[in-house]
């Protein structure tokens, strides 16, 4: 039987697996490095990096799993509630980098390999800023808000690494309308 599913029914299977693939991403990387680093202050986390692709293919359906890993981060961490806010909130910040799509559109941010990087920095930072933000809202020090971008570090090289990969491979690093698009053209030329 050949039976095709709606496009709300693709979005919605393909925001899920995305979802679920931050959530094991995340639940590995805690647990690994909770266990082999755990006095480390650094965090490296995969939130940024699926939430530029989730925002590449879906536009602001990201906002989803901005929240969904700073909840996740918080959760796996043992945070506070002013955590999950600050975490949850604060990730949410990274939306603005939907505003490069208006300028540069997505296609040219897809193909222009200098311009997908300062995209996927792009939606880094502002989660970094949009907790920093949350933090000084809630009264804590300038030291710890600024602790808030400088032991993510490394997750935006995560961040850059990923996204440069993930932008080869064909179809992945797409709006998805485009793609089906694309690729049903292509199928009846």
């Amino acid at each position: 039987m050949n039976q095709q599913i709606s496009f709300r029914q693709y979005r919605s299977i393909d925001l899920t697996i995305l979802a679920i693939i931050l959530a094991v991403s995340q639940s590995l990387i805690y647990f690994a490095s909770s266990r082999w680093f755990p006095d480390q202050l650094y965090v490296v986390s995969p939130v940024a990096a699926i939430v530029a692709l989730v925002m590449m293919r879906w536009s602001g359906y990201a906002a989803i799993h901005a929240v969904l890993g700073g909840v996740l981060f918080t959760a796996l961490s043992g945070g506070t509630w002013q955590h999950f806010v600050i975490y949850g909130a604060g990730n949410l910040l990274s939306m603005l980098a939907l505003v490069m799509f208006k300028i540069f559109g997505k296609e040219r941010i897809r193909k222009d390999s200098f311009l997908t990087l300062v995209f996927a920095l792009c939606v880094q930072l502002l989660m970094q800023l949009g907790r920093a933000g949350f933090a000084a809202l809630f009264g804590h020090p300038a030291a710890a808000c600024l602790g808030f971008i400088t032991t993510d570090v490394l997750s935006d090289l995560f961040t850059l690494f990923v996204i440069w990969v993930v932008r080869r491979i064909e179809g992945l690093f797409e709006d998805q309308k485009h793609y089906l698009l694309r690729t049903q053209s292509e199928q009846t030329s």
